[in-house]
């Protein structure tokens, strides 16, 4: 874990108390402009490329800490997209975001005065950002202008409330970003990412949840004297601790460098599936369990336990759905074979 990770919290703390404070569109534009201008999203973007240099695990923190508080602002998507372009030019102020269309989204032009017409759905945060990443698989990373007069945004949101826009793109110019890293690290990224935002989330409403029960009295005594409630909260906490050693597991395997430290090996690709599989399943559970402690109160709109259970629902299938990952992971074990799969998992994170 990082060496910074209990200021880096602190830090957020700061900004966004709790997810009331993101709250709204008003509420959520003033907290992300809080973040940017301390520069927090771009953490782990070397400084000479136009970010705040620390490392993949700082940004971690960040992510965690953000989600842990029901706070929904484009951290993720943003931080991913810079470290892109990054590759490519140093940044400017301009906000970014990215996606990974499920399809092919558009007639592209293979040429180096591209263009891109067509239409991409989901696109967080479109309506706030100057430029969009479009990432393919086998094929460069395209970087599209946002505020170009050819493109229309339709908004959309996702179960959380957050924007999930539609991008309507004309005869859109589109750059190559011919140096940043391939596809499959940069998926790997997003997932890692968005695998610690849930495991952040599950911890806010865990320990929402547990204050809730040894607060609440019931004939004379905490709800934790119920042997249900207890038990609850029990496994609630089995749930986050097997997210937090996955997600351990995926971040040493991704920081572990090497030769190519942007790449996605096999190994990678593994432990980010496992994370994301097992953070899935903790979210479902999580989230469950937490509004059946909380019985009538959790669903109220007015009780900050709803800024944590529908992003644990939204973000959970973040980039891929959990059974998309469960198929992947499927495949490779299939391909490896018995001797394999068994060499795998004894060889440690190297």
């Amino acid at each position: 874990m990082s060496e910074y990770a209990e200021e880096l919290r602190e830090l957020v703390a700061s900004v966004a108390p709790d997810g009331t404070s993101a709250a709204g569109p008003d509420g959520a534009r003033e907290v992300w402009e809080s973040l940017r201008g301390l520069g927090l999203p771009r953490i782990g973007v070397p400084e000479e490329r136009g970010g705040s240099g620390g490392a993949l695990e700082d940004l971690l923190v960040v992510v965690g800490a953000l989600a842990a508080r029901g706070v929904g602002v484009p951290v993720v998507e943003s931080s991913v997209a810079d470290w892109v372009i990054s590759h490519e030019r140093p940044l400017d102020d301009s906000p970014a975001t990215l996606v990974l269309p499920d399809g092919p989204p558009t007639a592209w032009d293979d040429t180096d005065g591209g263009t891109l017409t067509g239409e991409i759905p989901l696109v967080p945060w479109a309506r706030d950002a100057a430029l969009l990443v479009v990432c393919r698989p086998g094929r460069e990373a395209l970087l599209v202008d946002l505020r170009h007069t050819s493109v229309s945004v339709l908004p959309g949101e996702n179960l959380a409330g957050e924007p999930r826009d539609t991008v309507l793109l004309d005869g859109t110019p589109a750059l190559l970003v011919a140096a940043g890293p391939g596809y499959e690290a940069v998926r790997a990224r997003l997932a890692l990412l968005w695998s610690a935002a849930v495991a952040g989330a599950a911890h806010g409403a865990y320990l929402l949840t547990k204050t809730y029960v040894c607060e609440r009295r019931q004939f004379g005594a905490p709800l934790t004297r119920l042997p249900a409630v207890s038990s609850g909260l029990a496994q609630m906490k089995v749930h986050l601790l097997q997210a937090d050693a996955a997600l351990a597991l995926a971040r040493e395997a991704m920081t572990a460098g090497g030769p190519d430290p942007d790449g996605a090996g096999p190994r990678v690709a593994d432990a980010v599936a496992v994370a994301r599989l097992t953070t899935a399943r903790t979210a479902t559970e999580v989230a469950r369990t937490a509004h059946q402690l909380h019985g009538a109160m959790g669903i109220t709109q007015e009780y900050p336990l709803h800024h944590l259970s529908r992003r644990l629902w939204a973000w959970r299938d973040a980039v891929a759905t959990e059974r998309d990952w469960a198929a992947a992971l499927g495949r490779r074990a299939a391909d490896l074979g018995e001797t394999g799969v068994w060499t795998r998992l004894t060889m440690g994170p190297s």
